[in-house]
């Protein structure tokens, strides 16, 4: 009987939950997956550091859930990890006692370095071994920039510049859903970006891998144009930073609702959308990235491969 196994990553916006198995020769196979916007650290700077009590409750609401699909898909070994807005919440001690009374969950509050190591696994996971990629994992409160080859992460640059930061803080009346990001907006986002990226050392030519769970899935379904290419059977298309560009100033006029209307992806999306291309433009052109490819991989995916590894070794 194939094992399943399960990773729960409590990010920033959303609560991702993937259960999966391995076949022999190591593809990952699907059993269940989803990502639920939860805004787990969302307005956390406007409220001193803590994650608003709304919030919590809606995460933990959402952990309950996925603790009934554990059983239900014979689940035995499962993690439950956080990132980068767990480990910045002033409120951080009381959340992980209240997520263990409530929902009987040890979360590990797992380090940047960690985070980048498992998702950069997971993403070139079948790409040639000799490549050099630069692989961005676009959370809503950090960006990683991954520099390196399939299994060799060279450089690891990270920025507080993910799509829920630069929303809270650099936009007028975020939580308003009738509220807009202006162009001016955005040229601030884009100098602060930019100051972000200072330290890292442009390297010309590298595509992009741009990651954050399922960006194929949304570049379709905003009808990004899309090509194909060869490097890897997961990652089968890729784009341009002009048609991301073209997409902002298409939705930059209209209010957070009326961009949800017009692009019914997943609730709570379309008001970042413009803050996460602006962060992968910007950072393609100072890389000169020729291409970005996109991609649906995420850490729970890494956390597996490790932990079939683990019971191997």
């Amino acid at each position: 009987m194939t094992k399943n196994y399960a990773v729960i990553d409590i990010g920033t916006l959303k609560v991702k939950f993937l259960i999966a198995s391995l076949t022999p020769s190591g593809e990952l196979i699907e059993k269940y997956s989803s990502n639920t916007l939860t805004c787990f650290g969302c307005e956390m700077d406007k409220n001193n550091g803590y994650v608003l009590e709304e919030n919590l409750v809606k995460t933990i609401n959402e952990l309950k859930r996925c603790k009934s699909l554990l059983k239900k898909y014979g689940v035995k070994k499962y993690r439950v990890v956080s990132t980068h807005a767990m480990r910045r919440a002033k409120n951080k001690v009381e959340i992980l006692k209240r997520i263990k009374k409530e929902v009987g969950f040890e979360v590990e509050s797992i380090s940047q370095e960690k985070e980048a190591e498992f998702f950069f696994t997971a993403v070139l996971k079948d790409f040639p071994e000799n490549n050099e990629y630069a692989v961005l994992d676009m959370g809503g409160g950090s960006v990683q920039v991954l520099i390196g080859t399939k299994g060799k992460l060279i450089k690891v640059h990270m920025m507080q510049t993910g799509a829920q930061y630069l929303h809270d803080n650099f936009t007028k009346d975020p939580s308003n859903p009738n509220s807009f990001t202006t162009p001016e907006d955005l040229e601030i986002m884009k100098e602060y970006i930019l100051k972000e990226l200072l330290p890292l050392e442009k390297t010309k030519g590298l595509p992009i891998i741009y990651g954050s769970s399922n960006i194929i899935d949304l570049m379709k379904a905003i009808n990004l144009p899309l090509e194909t290419h060869e490097d890897s059977k997961t990652h089968p298309y890729k784009t341009y930073s002009k048609y991301l560009q073209e997409f902002m100033r298409e939705v930059l006029p209209h209010s957070y609702t009326k961009r949800e209307e017009m692009f019914p992806f997943q609730w709570g999306y379309m008001w970042g959308i413009d803050k996460a291309f602006l962060n992968v433009v910007t950072i393609g052109k100072h890389l000169e990235s020729p291409h970005i490819i996109p991609s649906n991989a995420n850490i729970a995916q890494g956390f597996i491969y490790s932990m079939v590894e683990g019971e191997l070794n």
